[in-house]
């Protein structure tokens, strides 16, 4: 096996380097509610089967620049509901959509007598919260997406959102790797993968695993700052088959005291 390069400058931005506090540190002075909706009803009225809605999401509550920003994050990336909404209007609006849209396929599709009826039974599921651990001066926050349409499998999709709790910033990976020290990050990524696997190098990992079959390693914006490590996370299809599943690799963040 190949000697694996060592990472020995990734630097962090200043929103990170408090970084190390555990769950205490992280919900420090947050305060939190719950907005959800959950729904069940006949694909077509009078029918046994039925498809589902749940939607559940943790939203801090008061008039902080991180609160709102948070909402924002939920209402644009999650909900897809523009405007400034309420979080809870911003699901309704969002499952209203969804049941709308599907009344309207389910019924088209729909025959008393087809064969694996089962397929019908739509379901949509997404569950929103506070990541614990961390870094003390970012909030982490976590989406998991499990839905099923029809086919052969349903859809899998965890997504990171890491704000900064002063300024309520929404942090992108250009905020944690500068510039000029992406190939070092991406080469770090490599080869923590390749250990994960024991792989000799990339194209053994590939033909074990998948991974890069769709697609080359890249910096993702869906990270997880983790105190003395980062974590990068790519989901189904986005550079390995379905089969692969989610592709998680973490590296040392040695600039973090």
């Amino acid at each position: 096996m190949k000697k694996f390069f060592i990472l020995s400058m990734v630097l962090l931005v200043s929103a990170c380097t408090g970084c190390g506090g555990g769950e205490t540190e992280q919900q420090e002075n947050l305060s939190w509610g719950t907005a959800e909706v959950s729904r069940e009803n006949p694909v077509v009225p009078g029918d046994s089967l039925s498809y589902q809605i749940s939607i559940k999401l943790d939203t801090l509550t008061g008039e902080s620049d991180l609160a709102r920003q948070l909402a924002a994050v939920l209402r644009d990336s999650v909900l897809r509901v523009s405007g400034c909404l309420p979080v809870s209007e911003a699901i309704t609006l969002h499952a209203d959509s969804i049941e709308t849209e599907w009344r309207v396929e389910l019924a088209e599709m729909y025959d008393p007598e087809m064969d694996f009826k089962e397929t019908l039974q739509y379901y949509y599921s997404v569950e929103g919260s506070a990541v614990e651990g961390g870094c003390k001066d970012v909030l982490s926050y976590q989406t998991t997406t499990d839905c099923y349409l029809g086919g052969v499998h349903g859809s899998y999709v965890v997504q990171y959102y890491n704000l900064d709790k002063k300024s309520g910033k929404l942090l992108t990976i250009g905020d944690v790797v500068p510039a000029g020290k992406e190939s070092q990050v991406l080469r770090a990524m490599e080869e923590q993968l390749c250990r994960d696997w024991d792989a000799t190098d990339l194209d053994d990992l590939k033909e074990q695993t998948g991974i890069t079959v769709l697609g080359d390693l890249y910096l993702t914006s869906n990270f997880l700052l983790k105190g003395d490590s980062i974590e990068f996370l790519f989901n189904q299809y986005e550079i390995a088959p379905y089969a692969a599943g989610l592709i998680s690799v973490t590296i040392p963040s040695p600039a973090i005291p």
